[in-house]
């Protein structure tokens, strides 16, 4: 059963080993990177995803509603899941996809209608395992990345 839980010192280096496969490279952070940019990202939460004691991915979403950085085009009611790593040695073993329900969980918890995630549209990226999963183009490009949409609102 997947997990989330908070980094921490007991736990950080299991987070710092994670990393995906070659083909992967530059599509999404590594976790030190996302780590670091948490503390300087106000609304963000990191948490490490577990299956029992092994550290097998990485997920930080943003509260846009304590956010000074949301542009004019954001969606003020919109969970943004800011990153999602799944090591590669666990991949293909439905861990993303779980990880998708814990967001969902954790969108619905803050009480926000939507959840949004951007994707790098080349070879090897995610964007057909969310599309897959549900969420729509929105047909916003920010930061030259595919911007998504899933409805949350029950």
């Amino acid at each position: 059963m997947l997990q989330q839980r908070l980094p921490g010192r007991d736990n950080l280096d299991a987070l710092l080993g994670l990393r995906v496969g070659p083909a992967q490279q530059g599509l999404v952070a590594e976790a030190a990177v996302t780590l670091a940019q948490a503390q300087f990202e106000p609304g963000s939460v990191v948490w490490g995803l577990w299956n029992d004691d092994t550290a097998v991915g990485l997920m930080a979403m943003i509260d846009p509603r304590h956010s000074p950085f949301l542009d004019p085009s954001d969606d003020p009611k919109a969970a943004y899941l800011w990153r999602l790593l799944i090591d590669a040695a666990h991949q293909g073993r439905g861990f993303g996809r779980k990880a998708l329900d814990l967001a969902v969980q954790q969108t619905r918890a803050w009480g926000l209608p939507r959840l949004t995630v951007t994707v790098v549209d080349r070879e090897n990226s995610a964007l057909g395992f969310y599309e897959n999963y549900g969420f729509q183009k929105t047909g916003r490009l920010p930061h030259s990345e595919v911007e998504l949409v899933l409805k949350v609102a029950e």
